[in-house]
């Protein structure tokens, strides 16, 4: 196994990895190799993949309010001693006023955030804190935070991941990821669909599966630290069940073959491009029933 600061992910052999610290998120999403998100939409079709994958010009989309806490409570969870350097708490006015302008023009790199963003992050970074075995990963020595990590797997495909957190336990000899979410509903019934319907999944065994690949260490699990985004911000922690892991697998292997198969032939297929008839979905029948 391979475990560098620094090496060229394409160079690696089947059953290689390494770990890098420090690489901006951009970089890393950038940088070579299959990611969970790619072999989700490799699940939509393989021409959704390419056409993400490659250069294009669509425009960028605005990060979603939802996708703005979820950054900004990653940063005050994980890495509370960067947050002022990425981040500036603007003036309490409307943003269309020219005093809200004024301030950003003269923040530099620094992200403008509004004082009710900065205080709800905050507000879930300490909730969670007080969850006490999130707290307790958080606290392991030698855990780190937003570790790139490459592998090659059996199939000779390279692969990547990003847990938020990882921590050591049992002298070295294992470890436990820990992945933050934020959510509207973090009872064990609304993060259940929420799992469902992000395909998280997938990406607990891919992140345990890397994790353990690059660092040769056994992965004993992933965490899902969960808090609600509105106030009070509740929160929880949970393991998803064998079954459900099973489930994540079974649909990475599947990604997977798609995606060798779309390498091996160098066609990347989307819809059906021939006429179809399709049935509506059996609940419209019922529905419409009298």
């Amino acid at each position: 196994m391979l475990l560098r600061d620094t090496v060229n992910p394409d160079a690696l052999g089947k059953g290689d990895g390494f770990g890098m610290d420090g690489l901006p998120n951009a970089d890393y999403h950038a940088g070579p190799g299959l990611s969970v998100s790619g072999a989700k939409r490799l699940l939509k079709s393989p021409w959704h993949y390419r056409a993400l994958a490659l250069p294009h010009d669509a425009p960028p989309k605005a990060p979603t309010p939802a996708m703005v806490n979820g950054t900004l409570v990653h940063c005050a969870l994980l890495e509370p001693d960067e947050f002022h350097a990425r981040y500036v708490v603007g003036p309490d006015v409307d943003k269309r006023a020219k005093e809200w302008k004024a301030f950003i023009a003269a923040a530099g790199d620094r992200e403008v955030i509004t004082p009710l963003q900065h205080d709800a992050a905050m507000r879930q970074a300490d909730a969670l804190r007080a969850v006490p075995q999130v707290a307790e990963l958080l606290a392991t020595a030698g855990g780190k935070s937003e570790r790139s990590i490459w592998w090659r797997d059996q199939l000779g495909l390279l692969r990547k991941c990003r847990p938020d957190f990882l921590a050591p336990v049992a002298h070295g000899k294992g470890a436990v990821l820990l992945d933050v979410k934020t959510a509207s509903d973090a009872s064990p019934k609304g993060f259940a669909k929420a799992c469902a319907n992000f395909h998280y999944h997938m990406q607990d065994p891919w992140y345990c599966e890397g994790v353990s690949a690059a660092l040769g260490v056994e992965v004993h699990g992933m965490v899902f630290a969960v808090v609600e985004s509105e106030f009070p911000h509740a929160c929880a922690a949970y393991m998803l069940s064998d079954e459900s892991r099973a489930l994540g697998r079974e649909l990475n292997a599947r990604a997977l073959s798609l995606y060798a198969s779309c390498i091996a032939s160098g066609t990347w297929p989307g819809y059906p491009q021939d006429i179809q008839v399709i049935d509506l979905p059996r609940w419209a029948f019922s529905a419409a029933q009298p």
